[in-house]
């Protein structure tokens, strides 16, 4: 549980594969303890934040970011969750409390969401954001991520995401794997990756019994020979929420709007609970530097 969560990134079978890995256990325990998870929604939060840091290794540019969204009519409703190219990770569920007494059905998110979207954006600083859009499919965010790329980027992909947690809901390992077929992959061997895949446990319960993502990807998917791999850059869960970025948006609501919040508001983060309180001195400040600008 010391050990600073991780990318990694690599090449296999001759360069026909490109390997994109993550430990995450710290950063899905932080936004567990941040908002509170039910355990259904920390496996939730824990694959979409694991799964948007993988996507975050190909962000161009500073100031690039990610977000991974799961939007359904279920009694879960869905998720958010954002990574940049620092690998500063954010993300809220939105409904963060649900939990099932049948203990079977909380490991079921993708289930509760019912039916809905998964959406990919990727945005890069002075350019045009690009979003990818694909409707929820069976299986767990793995599978939908899976099926995203295959429909909207028309990449084979093989994804593998793990959250395990202990009794008291804490997380003991959170981590994943995606890997994605080149256009020059042998057929054969794509056929053996799935194989191998096919009977590969989960990386978190392996992560759990001490494995690393190297010692995981060697022993259980490719030989020494046959893959590369190296760590990209430390991730962590990193708000960057400020008093001035909620200032920024309270202007934005105009004069009208903000001459009815004068008994003072006290606005708070979606991504880490951190509240900002504007007093009526401070809101009439602000009508006032609207004014001046008029």
């Amino acid at each position: 549980m010391n050990k600073q969560d991780m990318l990694y990134r690599g090449m296999a079978m001759d360069g026909q594969f490109r390997v994109f890995a993550a430990q995450s256990t710290q950063t899905v325990q932080t936004a567990r303890d941040l908002h509170g998870l039910s355990p259904i929604n920390t496996f939730l939060l824990g694959k979409m934040l694991t799964a948007a840091a993988m996507l975050s290794l190909d962000l161009k540019g500073p100031g690039s970011e990610v977000s991974l969204r799961l939007d359904g009519d279920g009694e879960l409703r869905g998720a958010l969750v954002m990574c940049n190219d620092l690998g500063d990770l954010r993300g809220y569920a939105f409904a963060p409390s649900v939990f099932f007494e049948e203990a079977a059905e909380n490991f079921l998110s993708v289930k509760h969401l019912g039916s809905g979207s998964m959406t990919v954006i990727r945005s890069v600083a002075g350019k045009q954001p690009t979003m990818g859009h694909t409707a929820l499919v069976e299986g767990e965010v793995a599978q939908n991520l899976a099926h995203y790329f295959e429909q909207s980027e028309q990449i084979p992909t093989a994804v593998n995401l793990g959250v395990l947690i202990d009794k008291e809901a804490r997380v003991r390992a959170a981590g994943g794997l995606l890997i994605q077929q080149l256009p020059q992959a042998d057929p054969a061997r794509a056929e053996l990756l799935i194989s191998r895949l096919a009977s590969t446990p989960n990386i978190s319960d392996l992560m759990d019994m001490g494995l690393g993502i190297p010692q995981f990807l060697k022993r259980f998917l490719f030989t020494e020979n046959d893959f590369s791999l190296e760590e990209a850059h430390p991730i962590q869960y990193k708000c960057n929420c400020s008093r001035e970025r909620f200032e920024r948006g309270l202007r934005l609501l105009g004069k009208e709007e903000l001459s009815q919040m004068l008994d003072g508001v006290k606005p708070q983060c979606h991504f880490c609970n951190a509240s900002y309180h504007f007093t009526g001195k401070d809101i009439a400040g602000l009508i006032a530097s609207l004014e001046r600008k008029e």
